[in-house]
Protein backbone atom coordinates (compact mmCIF):
# COMPACT_ATOMS: atom_id res chain seq x y z
CA UNK A 1 0.00 0.00 0.00
CA UNK A 2 1.32 3.49 -0.89
CA UNK A 3 2.53 5.78 1.87
CA UNK A 4 -0.14 8.10 3.26
CA UNK A 5 1.28 11.65 3.27
CA UNK A 6 -0.59 14.02 5.59
CA UNK A 7 -0.65 17.66 4.54
CA UNK A 8 -2.65 20.90 4.50
CA UNK A 9 -4.79 21.47 7.63
CA UNK A 10 -4.01 17.99 8.99
CA UNK A 11 -0.26 18.72 8.90
CA UNK A 12 -0.88 22.06 10.63
CA UNK A 13 -2.88 20.27 13.35
CA UNK A 14 -0.04 17.76 13.78
CA UNK A 15 2.67 20.39 14.24
CA UNK A 16 0.51 22.39 16.62
CA UNK A 17 -0.14 19.31 18.72
CA UNK A 18 3.49 18.16 18.75
CA UNK A 19 4.77 21.62 19.57
CA UNK A 20 2.30 22.32 22.35
CA UNK A 21 2.37 18.88 23.91
CA UNK A 22 6.16 18.52 23.68
CA UNK A 23 5.64 14.83 24.35
CA UNK A 24 5.96 12.68 21.26
CA UNK A 25 5.03 9.51 23.14
CA UNK A 26 1.55 10.90 23.79
CA UNK A 27 1.08 11.54 20.08
CA UNK A 28 2.33 8.13 19.02
CA UNK A 29 -0.38 6.31 20.91
CA UNK A 30 -3.40 5.39 18.81
CA UNK A 31 -6.25 5.44 21.29
CA UNK A 32 -5.08 2.24 22.91
CA UNK A 33 -5.26 0.18 19.71
CA UNK A 34 -2.52 -2.37 19.07
CA UNK A 35 -2.02 -3.25 15.43
CA UNK A 36 0.91 -5.64 15.71
CA UNK A 37 3.25 -6.20 12.77
CA UNK A 38 0.66 -6.79 10.06
CA UNK A 39 -0.09 -4.26 7.34
CA UNK A 40 -2.87 -1.91 8.37
CA UNK A 41 -6.05 -1.52 6.41
CA UNK A 42 -6.77 1.94 5.02
CA UNK A 43 -9.43 2.55 7.68
CA UNK A 44 -6.97 1.57 10.42
CA UNK A 45 -4.38 3.97 9.01
CA UNK A 46 -6.98 6.75 8.94
CA UNK A 47 -7.80 6.06 12.59
CA UNK A 48 -4.12 5.99 13.54
CA UNK A 49 -3.37 9.21 11.63
CA UNK A 50 -6.25 11.05 13.31
CA UNK A 51 -4.81 10.08 16.69
CA UNK A 52 -1.25 10.97 15.72
CA UNK A 53 -2.38 14.45 14.65
CA UNK A 54 -4.84 15.03 17.50
CA UNK A 55 -7.35 16.11 14.89
CA UNK A 56 -10.86 15.43 13.64
CA UNK A 57 -11.84 13.85 10.33
CA UNK A 58 -11.48 14.21 7.48
CA UNK A 59 -7.75 13.74 6.98
CA UNK A 60 -6.14 15.95 4.36
CA UNK A 61 -3.80 13.74 2.35
CA UNK A 62 -1.32 14.70 -0.37
CA UNK A 63 -1.19 12.62 -3.57
CA UNK A 64 1.05 13.12 -6.58
CA UNK A 65 -1.64 12.52 -9.20
CA UNK A 66 -5.38 11.90 -9.32
CA UNK A 67 -4.93 8.17 -9.99
CA UNK A 68 -3.64 7.74 -6.42
CA UNK A 69 -6.76 9.07 -4.70
CA UNK A 70 -7.84 6.95 -1.75
CA UNK A 71 -11.62 6.86 -2.27
CA UNK A 72 -12.23 6.81 1.48
CA UNK A 73 -14.93 8.80 3.29
CA UNK A 74 -12.44 9.83 5.99
CA UNK A 75 -9.93 11.30 3.53
CA UNK A 76 -9.83 14.45 1.41
CA UNK A 77 -7.17 13.94 -1.26
CA UNK A 78 -5.21 16.90 -2.64
CA UNK A 79 -3.19 16.55 -5.83
CA UNK A 80 0.04 18.41 -4.99
CA UNK A 81 2.43 19.46 -7.76
CA UNK A 82 4.96 21.16 -5.49
CA UNK A 83 8.25 19.81 -4.09
CA UNK A 84 7.80 16.80 -1.82
CA UNK A 85 10.99 14.81 -1.29
CA UNK A 86 11.88 12.88 1.85
CA UNK A 87 13.38 16.12 3.18
CA UNK A 88 9.97 17.76 3.08
CA UNK A 89 8.16 15.25 5.31
CA UNK A 90 8.59 13.29 8.53
CA UNK A 91 7.96 9.56 8.83
CA UNK A 92 5.45 8.69 11.56
CA UNK A 93 5.55 4.94 11.00
CA UNK A 94 3.17 2.28 9.66
CA UNK A 95 3.11 3.84 6.20
CA UNK A 96 2.19 7.34 7.41
CA UNK A 97 4.21 10.52 7.04
CA UNK A 98 3.45 14.22 7.54
CA UNK A 99 4.59 17.24 5.56
CA UNK A 100 7.01 19.55 7.34
CA UNK A 101 5.75 23.05 8.04
CA UNK A 102 7.27 24.76 4.96
CA UNK A 103 5.42 22.36 2.64
CA UNK A 104 2.21 22.46 4.67
CA UNK A 105 2.27 26.27 4.73
CA UNK A 106 2.50 26.55 0.93
CA UNK A 107 -0.28 23.96 0.60
CA UNK A 108 -2.50 26.08 2.85
CA UNK A 109 -1.97 28.97 0.45
CA UNK A 110 -4.46 27.26 -1.86
CA UNK A 111 -7.38 27.91 0.49
CA UNK A 112 -6.49 30.58 3.07
CA UNK A 113 -6.22 34.31 2.53
CA UNK A 114 -3.16 36.45 3.26
CA UNK A 115 -4.16 37.39 6.82
CA UNK A 116 -4.89 33.79 7.79
CA UNK A 117 -1.53 32.75 6.36
CA UNK A 118 0.27 35.55 8.19
CA UNK A 119 -1.27 34.38 11.45
CA UNK A 120 0.04 30.85 10.92
CA UNK A 121 3.49 32.10 9.89
CA UNK A 122 3.78 34.37 12.93
CA UNK A 123 2.65 31.53 15.20
CA UNK A 124 5.11 29.00 13.82
CA UNK A 125 8.04 31.44 13.80
CA UNK A 126 7.05 32.76 17.22
CA UNK A 127 7.17 31.40 20.75
CA UNK A 128 3.55 30.43 21.36
CA UNK A 129 1.27 27.73 20.04
CA UNK A 130 -2.47 27.32 19.47
CA UNK A 131 -3.75 24.64 21.86
CA UNK A 132 -7.58 24.55 21.92
CA UNK A 133 -7.57 21.72 24.47
CA UNK A 134 -5.97 23.94 27.16
CA UNK A 135 -7.79 26.38 29.44
CA UNK A 136 -6.26 29.46 27.77
CA UNK A 137 -6.33 28.00 24.28
CA UNK A 138 -2.64 28.75 23.81
CA UNK A 139 0.74 27.80 25.25
CA UNK A 140 3.61 30.27 25.44
CA UNK A 141 7.38 30.48 25.70
CA UNK A 142 7.99 27.68 23.20
CA UNK A 143 10.82 27.37 20.73
CA UNK A 144 10.00 28.56 17.20
CA UNK A 145 9.08 25.63 14.99
CA UNK A 146 10.52 27.11 11.80
CA UNK A 147 12.50 30.11 10.57
CA UNK A 148 10.84 32.60 8.18
CA UNK A 149 13.62 31.94 5.65
CA UNK A 150 12.64 28.25 5.49
CA UNK A 151 9.03 29.13 4.75
CA UNK A 152 10.05 31.67 2.12
CA UNK A 153 12.50 29.32 0.41
CA UNK A 154 9.96 26.53 0.01
CA UNK A 155 7.18 28.90 -1.11
CA UNK A 156 9.51 30.43 -3.72
CA UNK A 157 10.35 26.96 -5.05
CA UNK A 158 6.67 26.08 -5.29
CA UNK A 159 5.89 29.39 -7.01
CA UNK A 160 8.65 28.73 -9.58
CA UNK A 161 6.80 25.51 -10.42
CA UNK A 162 3.57 27.53 -10.77
CA UNK A 163 1.91 25.60 -7.93
CA UNK A 164 -1.50 27.04 -7.11
CA UNK A 165 -1.48 29.05 -3.86
CA UNK A 166 2.32 29.40 -3.72
CA UNK A 167 2.27 33.04 -4.88
CA UNK A 168 -0.17 33.88 -2.07
CA UNK A 169 2.06 32.06 0.42
CA UNK A 170 5.05 34.10 -0.82
CA UNK A 171 3.13 37.38 -0.51
CA UNK A 172 2.06 36.60 3.05
CA UNK A 173 5.67 35.89 4.06
CA UNK A 174 7.23 38.99 2.52
CA UNK A 175 7.52 40.96 5.77
CA UNK A 176 7.01 38.33 8.49
CA UNK A 177 8.90 39.06 11.73
CA UNK A 178 9.76 36.18 14.09
CA UNK A 179 9.34 36.31 17.87
CA UNK A 180 5.60 36.77 18.52
CA UNK A 181 4.61 35.37 21.92
CA UNK A 182 0.80 35.49 21.70
CA UNK A 183 -2.08 35.58 19.22
CA UNK A 184 -2.76 39.22 20.12
CA UNK A 185 0.86 40.20 19.42
CA UNK A 186 0.48 38.40 16.09
CA UNK A 187 -2.60 40.42 15.15
CA UNK A 188 -0.94 43.69 16.17
CA UNK A 189 2.07 42.73 14.04
CA UNK A 190 -0.24 42.14 11.06
CA UNK A 191 -1.78 45.58 11.55
CA UNK A 192 1.70 47.12 11.64
CA UNK A 193 2.90 45.20 8.57
CA UNK A 194 0.02 45.45 6.10
CA UNK A 195 0.04 48.41 3.65
CA UNK A 196 -2.36 51.30 4.09
CA UNK A 197 -4.17 50.23 0.92
CA UNK A 198 -5.14 47.05 2.83
CA UNK A 199 -6.14 48.86 6.01
CA UNK A 200 -2.80 48.38 7.73
CA UNK A 201 -0.49 50.96 9.30
CA UNK A 202 2.60 50.08 7.21
CA UNK A 203 5.14 50.43 10.02
CA UNK A 204 7.70 47.71 9.24
CA UNK A 205 11.24 47.41 10.53
CA UNK A 206 10.35 46.35 14.06
CA UNK A 207 11.57 43.39 16.07
CA UNK A 208 9.43 41.40 18.47
CA UNK A 209 10.36 40.54 22.07
CA UNK A 210 14.02 41.42 21.63
CA UNK A 211 15.97 42.05 24.84
CA UNK A 212 17.36 45.53 25.56
CA UNK A 213 20.12 45.81 28.17
CA UNK A 214 19.74 48.54 30.80
CA UNK A 215 22.53 50.65 32.28
CA UNK A 216 23.80 49.09 35.52
CA UNK A 217 22.57 51.89 37.79
CA UNK A 218 19.06 51.65 36.36
CA UNK A 219 19.13 47.85 36.35
CA UNK A 220 20.00 47.86 40.06
CA UNK A 221 17.18 50.28 40.78
CA UNK A 222 14.57 48.32 38.87
CA UNK A 223 15.83 44.88 39.86
CA UNK A 224 16.19 43.73 36.27
CA UNK A 225 19.08 43.90 33.83
CA UNK A 226 17.05 43.82 30.62
CA UNK A 227 13.68 44.89 29.26
CA UNK A 228 11.93 43.00 26.50
CA UNK A 229 9.41 45.16 24.63
CA UNK A 230 6.76 43.51 22.49
CA UNK A 231 7.74 45.67 19.50
CA UNK A 232 10.88 47.77 19.00
CA UNK A 233 12.14 49.86 16.08
CA UNK A 234 15.75 50.85 15.35
CA UNK A 235 15.05 54.56 16.04
CA UNK A 236 14.22 53.79 19.70
CA UNK A 237 10.42 53.56 19.54
CA UNK A 238 8.90 50.65 21.46
CA UNK A 239 5.30 49.47 21.82
CA UNK A 240 4.06 47.40 24.73
CA UNK A 241 0.70 45.63 24.52
CA UNK A 242 -0.99 45.60 27.94
CA UNK A 243 -4.30 43.74 28.13
CA UNK A 244 -4.95 44.85 31.73
CA UNK A 245 -3.92 48.51 31.57
CA UNK A 246 -7.45 49.90 32.03
CA UNK A 247 -7.92 47.81 35.19
CA UNK A 248 -4.54 48.19 36.89
CA UNK A 249 -4.27 49.03 40.57
CA UNK A 250 -2.22 52.12 41.51
CA UNK A 251 0.75 49.93 42.46
CA UNK A 252 0.74 48.23 39.08
CA UNK A 253 0.42 51.57 37.30
CA UNK A 254 3.43 52.85 39.22
CA UNK A 255 5.40 49.78 38.12
CA UNK A 256 4.41 50.48 34.52
CA UNK A 257 5.59 54.06 34.85
CA UNK A 258 8.95 52.83 36.16
CA UNK A 259 9.22 50.60 33.11
CA UNK A 260 8.48 53.53 30.79
CA UNK A 261 11.19 55.55 32.53
CA UNK A 262 13.55 52.62 32.00
CA UNK A 263 12.89 52.76 28.27
CA UNK A 264 13.38 56.53 28.18
CA UNK A 265 16.67 56.17 30.07
CA UNK A 266 18.08 54.14 27.17
CA UNK A 267 16.75 56.59 24.58
CA UNK A 268 13.51 54.87 23.74
CA UNK A 269 9.99 56.25 23.39
CA UNK A 270 7.47 53.79 24.87
CA UNK A 271 3.84 53.67 23.70
CA UNK A 272 1.32 51.42 25.43
CA UNK A 273 -1.34 49.65 23.37
CA UNK A 274 -4.43 48.48 25.27
CA UNK A 275 -7.66 46.63 24.55
CA UNK A 276 -9.48 49.94 24.97
CA UNK A 277 -7.47 51.38 22.07
CA UNK A 278 -7.93 48.28 19.92
CA UNK A 279 -11.69 48.38 20.57
CA UNK A 280 -12.21 51.98 19.44
CA UNK A 281 -11.86 53.35 15.91
CA UNK A 282 -11.09 56.85 17.25
CA UNK A 283 -8.51 55.74 19.82
CA UNK A 284 -6.92 53.40 17.29
CA UNK A 285 -6.47 56.33 14.88
CA UNK A 286 -4.95 58.44 17.67
CA UNK A 287 -2.55 55.65 18.57
CA UNK A 288 -1.55 55.24 14.90
CA UNK A 289 -0.84 58.98 14.64
CA UNK A 290 1.24 58.92 17.86
CA UNK A 291 3.23 55.93 16.63
CA UNK A 292 3.87 57.51 13.23
CA UNK A 293 5.07 60.67 14.99
CA UNK A 294 7.39 58.67 17.25
CA UNK A 295 8.84 56.99 14.16
CA UNK A 296 9.30 60.34 12.43
CA UNK A 297 6.81 59.57 9.66
CA UNK A 298 4.71 62.21 7.90
CA UNK A 299 1.92 60.88 5.73
CA UNK A 300 -1.05 62.06 3.77
CA UNK A 301 -4.40 61.85 5.50
CA UNK A 302 -6.42 58.79 4.61
CA UNK A 303 -9.29 59.09 2.17
CA UNK A 304 -12.77 58.06 3.25
CA UNK A 305 -12.19 54.73 1.55
CA UNK A 306 -8.85 54.36 3.33
CA UNK A 307 -10.46 55.12 6.70
CA UNK A 308 -13.09 52.44 6.06
CA UNK A 309 -10.43 49.89 5.08
CA UNK A 310 -8.57 50.58 8.31
CA UNK A 311 -11.76 50.18 10.34
CA UNK A 312 -12.58 46.93 8.55
CA UNK A 313 -9.12 45.51 9.27
CA UNK A 314 -9.22 46.67 12.90
CA UNK A 315 -12.55 44.87 13.30
CA UNK A 316 -11.29 41.69 11.67
CA UNK A 317 -8.17 41.57 13.82
CA UNK A 318 -9.48 42.88 17.12
CA UNK A 319 -13.27 42.50 17.02
CA UNK A 320 -16.26 44.85 16.69
CA UNK A 321 -15.93 48.36 18.05
CA UNK A 322 -16.92 48.52 21.70
CA UNK A 323 -20.39 49.93 22.23
CA UNK A 324 -19.23 52.79 24.46
CA UNK A 325 -16.60 53.85 21.93
CA UNK A 326 -19.10 53.71 19.07
CA UNK A 327 -21.67 55.78 21.00
CA UNK A 328 -19.04 58.38 21.90
CA UNK A 329 -18.02 58.66 18.25
CA UNK A 330 -21.65 59.14 17.23
CA UNK A 331 -22.19 61.86 19.84
CA UNK A 332 -19.12 63.77 18.59
CA UNK A 333 -20.36 63.58 15.01
CA UNK A 334 -23.76 64.80 16.15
Amino acid sequence: MDEMVLGYQTALDYWRAVRAAAAAQDLLESEGKIYGGRELTLSERVSMALSLCSTEPPLHVVVRDARRRHAHEGIVDHVWAGPLTSDHRVELGRGISVCRMPAAFSQLGQGLDEIELMRIALEMTGTYGIAPWTEKGTVQDLRPLVDPAELRSFAASARALKVRGAARACDSLASIVPGSNSPRETDVAIAFLLPRTRGGLLLPGFRMNEEIKLPKALADKLGQSVVKPDFSWPNGTVVEYDSEQEHLAPEARAKDERKRRAYRSVGRDCLTLTNGILGSNALYEEFAADLEASLGLRRRALSEKGIQRRRDLRERLFGPEREAAALEALSKRG
